[in-house]
């Protein structure tokens, strides 16, 4: 009992002083982070500001990538400016793999292949190495696995010509996970094993225990369940009551996994649900949705069809917004079983077309063709150095017994080979001279043109980047001119105005009169103007502020204030608005879209007494968001030319008091949240303005998880 007891008392004293260490640790590299930003808030000189930069983005990594992309893109902006390739590597580098892990992966993609070419010709090997497992881990969660499979097998060959262990290793795990994602789990199983043949060598503790997890899904696949779950066991036991949330997150996910293929139902809820619960509190998007698709399935076998479609739609919308092509495809195949089941074949028919429509983009031909022949390509490589090494055995074999006979051949005519030989080997080593000197000469040419092609290759990135950064300030500058300028104006304006207001009041003539109305309307449309031309400077300038958007509320609110400033008599207006019509997005801008749309529809109505003149106002869900349609039957559109109508300063027709800036506004606050806005002519000879939003602003909230 007293023996018990001690012992709780000493776990507990263990437990206590490593959450001790683990809190000082953590509190010694929030001051490390805090001590570089007060370091570079004073820094005056732009090459120290740059390698403070650099640090701070590398140290944010995996910890707040937010702020890593951050710190690393102002890093790269100025490595581009200095020219320093390390740091435009390194810099890259850390921008790349931070993206990655805010979901941004195609963004990443392109960092991370820019900044490798750069590292290869350099020499940075270090950095390349990392390079090219970044983009292979990219490409595997983009269902991309010819490029991935590629990157890996690149990978792997640069280790293992190092011969460090440790990092084949890695490469060997992440081939395996490449395999396991194209359903070949046999081949995954093989790179697997390899793996963990040579980290049980290296006593790795810290990373075997995923791979033995990667293992244990595998068999699931295979189903293998009860190996699968061994597996599964052992790795968690591999790290007992240490394992880290994410660690636990994918075995709970493995265990409910196989608890499902083996019919163990309510076992895998509780497993999946506490899974899901880790990937939330961790904001892990991809496991997320791994955990939906098979609660959504165990629901299915449990006949809870309800709960089952609201697994699997939320699942979907994950895997739509960060690109997930392969959850996609479950997602497409399980909606189709459960439609089935419950007799809607309508929608059974739509998501099994999706299905086969993914599958064939995702793993088409083309796909099999590539990897077949990456995988032969490195298959030929190791072959070709196995002969290699036999032939330098054989040939080692016949040098020496070709030594043998010649010292044999040299002990009875040692007189005459001397001689003879002796003249022989000048000449020969005259012609080895020559030809060496030409090789040296060839090779100092090649190596003095490559410099220069690299010399030239980073002064035309470097220039790229200036001009870009050129081009940003001219605009910078342009939006700057025209707010200061329309700002500048509108108080001379305004001083007219009101000496026009005065002067008829005052003023009796009649012709004088019609010359001041027609100032003071005049000076009225330059002020129109000026204003129109300060919310295209701040809709260009403004950060997009993301709610929910009540298309209703918003829509009332511009009729109210076109009553106010006078509606037609005779004009009809009718709205038709689909209360599923619902998104997220910047609520000022989608206001100025239908204000524009709806206030240049009654301006250009139909005034003949001969037509009854209507507005429809039409707003629906569709598949790409919400599409709204302002259709009316007025004087319609002159303009040959419909794209030219959203120009800046071009006018549909002479009643235009905004000097043709109405659509330009409405087509720059569309596309500034990611929408579309186009004219056309309806087939009753009417006039229609649509525009489609999406379900969130694109490039605002698209991140993605690794």
């Amino acid at each position: 009992m007293y023996h018990n007891f001690f012992k709780a008392v000493k776990l507990g004293v263990y437990i206590t002083l490593g959450l001790s260490v683990f809190s000082y640790l953590k509190a010694q590299d929030q001051r490390e982070i805090d001590s570089l930003i007060n370091l570079v808030n004073f820094e005056t000189d732009q090459k120290k500001q740059m390698e403070i930069y650099v640090e701070l983005g590398w140290s944010y990594l995996n910890v707040d990538d937010v702020e890593a992309v951050k710190y690393s893109t102002r890093g790269l902006e100025l490595a581009l400016q200095f020219g320093d390739t390390l740091k435009i590597v390194k810099a890259g580098r850390v921008k790349g793999l931070a993206l990655q892990g805010v979901e941004r992966l195609q963004e990443s993609i392109d960092v991370l292949s820019v900044v490798l070419p750069i590292s290869k010709r350099h020499g940075i090997k270090d950095e390349y190495q990392k390079i090219l497992n970044g983009l292979a881990l990219a490409h595997t969660f983009k269902a991309e696995y010819d490029k991935a499979l590629e990157y890996n097998f690149q990978s792997l060959v640069v280790r293992e010509a190092e011969g460090n262990k440790a990092a084949i290793s890695i490469a060997l795990n992440n081939i395996g996970l490449v395999y396991f994602k194209l359903h070949n789990y046999e081949n995954a199983i093989k790179y697997f094993e390899q793996c963990i043949t040579i980290r049980e060598e290296l006593r790795d503790t810290i990373y075997l225990h995923r791979t033995y997890l990667n293992l244990g899904l595998c068999y699931l696949h295979l189903k293998k369940f009860k190996q699968a779950q061994e597996f599964t066991r052992h790795a968690l036991s591999l790290c007992g009551s240490s394992c880290d949330e994410e660690t636990t997150m994918i075995g709970e996910f493995g265990l409910g996994e196989s608890s499902y293929w083996l019919e163990d139902y309510d076992a895998a809820q509780i497993r999946l649900t506490k899974s899901l619960s880790l990937a939330r509190k961790n904001g892990d998007k991809r496991w997320q949705a791994e955990n939906l698709v098979y609660l959504g399935v165990v629901s299915f076998e449990k006949e809870d069809y309800k709960s089952a479609i609201a697994s699997l739609t939320e699942a979907d919308s994950i895997a739509a917004k960060l690109g997930y092509n392969q959850l996609s495809i479950d997602i497409y195949r399980h909606f189709s079983k459960i439609y089935n089941q419950i007799e809607d074949y309508k929608n059974a028919s739509i998501f099994q077309n999706k299905y086969i429509k993914l599958s064939d983009s995702l793993i088409g031909g083309q796909l099999v063709k590539n990897i077949g022949k990456i995988q032969a390509k490195y298959e030929e490589r190791e072959n070709i150095a196995t002969i290699a090494s036999k032939e330098l055995v054989i040939q080692q074999q016949r040098e020496l017994s070709g030594a043998v006979m010649l010292i044999a051949f040299l002990a009875g005519a040692l007189v005459l080979v001397l001689l003879v030989g002796n003249r022989s080997i000048k000449r020969v080593n005259s012609k080895l001279f020559a030809a060496k000197e030409l090789i040296l000469k060839q090779n100092l040419e090649l190596e003095n043109k490559n410099r220069e092609l690299d010399i030239e290759v980073d002064k035309k990135t470097i220039d790229l980047a200036r001009v870009n950064q050129s081009l940003k300030q001219v605009n910078d500058e342009l939006d700057n001119f025209i707010y200061k300028t329309s700002h500048d104006i509108r108080g001379p304006l305004a001083s007219l105005k009101g000496m026009c207001n005065v002067a008829l009041m005052d003023v009796k003539d009649p012709v004088a009169l019609d010359y001041l109305k027609k100032l003071d309307a005049t000076a009225e449309r330059l002020n129109s103007i000026l204003t129109r031309l300060v919310i295209i400077n701040q809709i260009n300038n403004s950060k997009i502020r993301v709610e929910k958007i009540n298309f209703g509320s918003i829509v009332n609110d511009v009729l109210m204030l076109e009553k106010k400033k006078g509606l037609p008599p005779d004009l009809k207006i009718n709205m038709e608005i689909d209360p599923d019509a619902v998104i997220e997005s910047d609520k000022e801008l989608v206001r100025i879209v239908l204000e524009n749309l709806i206030d240049n529809a009654i301006k250009f109505y139909n005034d003949s007494e001969r037509v009854d003149s209507f507005l429809n106002i039409t707003i629906n869900s569709v598949e790409e968001g919400v599409k709204i349609r302002v259709v009316d039957n007025g004087i319609g559109i002159s303009e040959s030319s419909p794209g030219k109508l959203f120009q800046m300063f071009s006018r549909a027709s002479e009643r235009s008091e905004t000097g043709g800036i109405g659509l330009y506004i409405t087509k720059t606050a569309t596309e500034k949240i990611g929408g579309k806005v186009g004219l056309l002519t309806t087939p009753e000879g009417y006039t229609e303005f649509y525009v489609t939003f999406p379900p969130t602003p694109i490039g605002e909230l698209m991140y993605q998880q690794v």
